[in-house]
This record gives structure tokens, C-alpha cells and sequence, in this order.
């Protein structure tokens, strides 16, 4: 896949035009041409990084598979996104083809492969996620995996919303953590940068016809009890996150024209530790 995501007649991204999609595979959207909120995520740590990672693609983490699995069972259950591994030796002629077997058709069929755990752990999440009553109402009228596609000053643009509600102005963001207490979900935003991605999706909206839309997020622990929490980002944080945003495009914008994807600064930096590390 090519780094470079330039609209080239501000129309279309590979032939989708911009605008407000359903239906695309999550594959296809991860191929499409056009810079995401993760992409400008990788662009702040470096272009190298962003680079690197459109051109080798990693495999996702057992804590990735489950987050998967959590949201086709909580927003697309009539899809079928994913297949249970069974529990065969291995260490066999018969296990071993069997496994084999299994495997190709999984990837013939572009199926997530879970286990049974993890598939029970996931249907327990879900059914966290259902039970909470304000989660249940924003879920219970909208539309999943929704792709938008846009140009923001020369460049193409995209995101893929978890849920768009029908009867509410929200954009709703379904995520798994190990702690979805309060304190636990700031050091998250923080950590993970969640206002950039916040404010790239209300940018997003705004920008495909879809209006002015708060951008919540539902929270599930992935550990029993699975508590479950929903947040909403204050004006200062968005705005926080759209600065960022728009600083990581210009960086973006000026690697494509130059041709150019540095890595870290080659000069030597001065470090100066936070005040709880002293």
C-alpha cells in the first residue's frame, strides 16, 4: 500500500467517493489510500513509524483478537465475523490435518479465529455492554462500521465509526480496557491519545453530511465483573485533540512532498523528568 493519501481529484478514495459508506470490509477500509486518526497517531511519534506500519502490517494481539470479537458480537451479531478454534492434539498426524484443515478455511473465508475462552469471555462483555441501560438506548437504533471519506486541505481523509446512533447525534465508540473506572479511562485518553481520535471523527461527520455529532465512548472491562462505563470528552479536550490533529496533518502534508519519512531527531535532546519521577 502506498504512504502517500493525497486526493488526487478531491472526489473519491480509490474509486469510493466521498462521503458516508456502509457495508465496506474492514480489510478493504485498512487498504484504502487515505490518512486515519491512528495514522496521524503514528505520524506524532514519527513518519518513519507511520510508514513502516502502512507497509507491514502487524498481527493483531490476543488483547486486540478480543476487542475484535467483543464488537462483532455487540454491533454486528448477524454477521459472521468469526470462528471458534477446535480443540484437537496438535502433536498428531490426525490433529495436525485437522488444525490445517480448519485454518484454511478460516482464512479463506476472512474469519477471525477465537477460542473457546475467548469466546466466552467476549459473549460475557457483550452482554456487560447490553445490560447497562444508556449503552443498551444509544445501540439500539444506528448503524455499524460506518466508513467516511473526505478531503481536509488536499488530503483524503478517513474513519470508520464504530456506531452512528439513528435517533441520537452521537458517534459512539465501543472500547475494552482493564480498568473502565474513571481515573482509569483519563490515563487511557491520555495514553492512547483517545481526543485526537475523538475530535477526527466529529471533523468527519461534520464534513460527510452527517452534522454535528457528540462522540461518546462505552467502556467495557475485560476482566470480570466487566464493569461498564460511558464518557464524553469536554471542549478543552477536543479542542486539545484537534490541535494535534491538524499538527500531525501539516507534518503529513510535508513528508508527502518531499518524499521524505524521518524517524526520531538525529541531534541529542535534553530529557527532564516529569515532577512524580523526582
Amino acid at each position: 500500500m502506498s504512504a502517500v493519501a493525497v486526493a488526487a481529484d478531491y472526489a473519491s478514495v480509490d474509486g469510493y467517493p466521498l462521503g458516508v459508506h456502509h457495508g465496506i470490509p474492514f480489510e478493504t477500509y485498512l487498504r484504502l489510500p487515505a490518512i486515519s486518526s491512528h495514522g496521524l497517531m503514528l505520524i506524532e511519534r514519527s513518519p518513519m513509524h507511520y510508514r513502516h506500519a502502512i507497509e507491514s502490517p502487524h498481527k493483531p494481539t490476543q488483547a486486540q483478537a478480543l476487542g475484535t470479537l467483543v464488537h462483532a458480537l455487540t454491533l454486528t451479531p448477524d454477521l459472521e465475523e468469526y470462528t471458534v478454534a477446535p480443540v484437537v492434539d496438535r502433536r498428531t498426524k490426525a490433529g495436525k490435518a485437522e488444525w490445517a484443515e480448519f485454518q484454511a478455511d478460516a482464512e479463506a473465508r476472512g474469519l477471525l479465529v477465537v477460542t473457546a475462552d475467548q469466546m466466552t469471555r467476549a459473549q460475557a462483555m457483550r452482554d456487560a455492554v447490553i445490560a447497562q441501560p444508556f449503552a443498551r438506548a444509544l445501540l439500539a437504533d444506528g448503524d455499524p462500521e460506518v466508513t467516511m471519506l473526505w478531503e481536509r486541505d488536499g488530503v483524503s481523509c478517513k474513519a470508520r465509526a464504530d456506531w452512528v446512533c439513528g435517533g441520537h447525534q452521537v458517534i459512539v465508540d465501543l472500547k475494552t480496557a482493564a480498568d473502565a473506572s474513571e481515573q482509569g479511562f483519563r490515563r487511557a485518553v491520555g495514553q492512547w491519545r483517545y481526543h485526537m481520535q475523538a475530535a477526527h471523527y466529529i471533523d468527519a461527520a461534520r464534513a460527510t453530511g452527517l452534522g454535528e455529532r457528540t462522540f461518546v465512548f462505552i467502556v467495557v472491562e475485560s476482566e470480570p465483573p466487566h464493569g461498564v462505563a460511558l464518557y464524553q470528552l469536554g471542549e478543552r479536550e477536543l479542542h486539545a485533540g484537534g490541535v494535534r490533529i491538524r499538527r500531525a496533518m501539516d507534518a503529513y502534508r510535508e513528508c508527502v512532498d518531499t518524499g521524505s519519512w524521518p524517524g526520531y531527531p538525529t541531534e541529542i535532546s535534553p530529557i527532564e523528568l516529569a515532577p512524580w519521577a523526582l
